[in-house]
């Protein structure tokens, strides 16, 4: 089953790491955290941008990019589950641009 995003929680910086961008989504029964590195978050998305900044605001570019992030959550939940509801995205689980 697809995750769709979690409307009753905002996406946030890990206050635990402040290494990762921490977003809530669903699959209808339970909220699955999902969660992103910001150095995959800059890899992958700093620079897709017509006027790149050299060194983005995480939160800026997550919501920017939102939704591949979010897509890409959702293949991963679907091929590999997330047992303990922690989703992590790694570069690997994003289609090349």
């Amino acid at each position: 089953m697809p995750l769709r995003p979690y409307t009753f929680g905002d996406p946030h910086i890990d206050k635990a790491t402040s290494e990762h961008i921490r977003f809530p989504m669903t699959d209808g029964q339970q909220v699955i955290a999902g969660r992103l590195g910001i150095d995959v978050l800059r890899a992958r998305f700093a620079g897709t941008d017509p006027d790149p900044d050299p060194d983005p605001d995480p939160m800026t570019l997550f919501l920017h990019h939102r939704r591949p992030i979010e897509d890409a959550a959702s293949a991963k939940f679907d091929r590999a589950g997330a047992p303990d509801n922690v989703l992590d995205l790694y570069a690997e689980d994003f289609d090349e641009p």
